[in-house]
């Protein structure tokens, strides 16, 4: 739903930046937090996998989980 001139001028009055900015700066937030997630995801791959305690297929598993979660979010997200 897109919002008409007088709310869009509303908006810019209250808030001091357009909605587009809005939208550039929550998209970045969630991405920013997707990767973060992803770090998180391989840096634990890791730590199991250098101490023996996690096999190849649940590290391979963990691994493709958090590639297809982060496709399908950055295509939500920025389309």
């Amino acid at each position: 739903m897109t919002m008409s001139s007088t709310q869009t001028s509303a908006f810019q009055a209250a808030a001091g930046f357009t909605p587009a900015s809005s939208n550039t700066l929550w998209t970045g937030i969630a991405v920013g937090i997707l990767l973060l997630w992803g770090v998180w995801v391989f840096s634990s791959v890791y730590r199991g996998w250098a101490t023996r305690n996690l096999a190849a297929p649940a590290a391979a598993v963990a691994a493709a989980r958090w590639a297809v979660l982060f496709m399908i979010m950055t295509f939500m997200l920025l389309s």
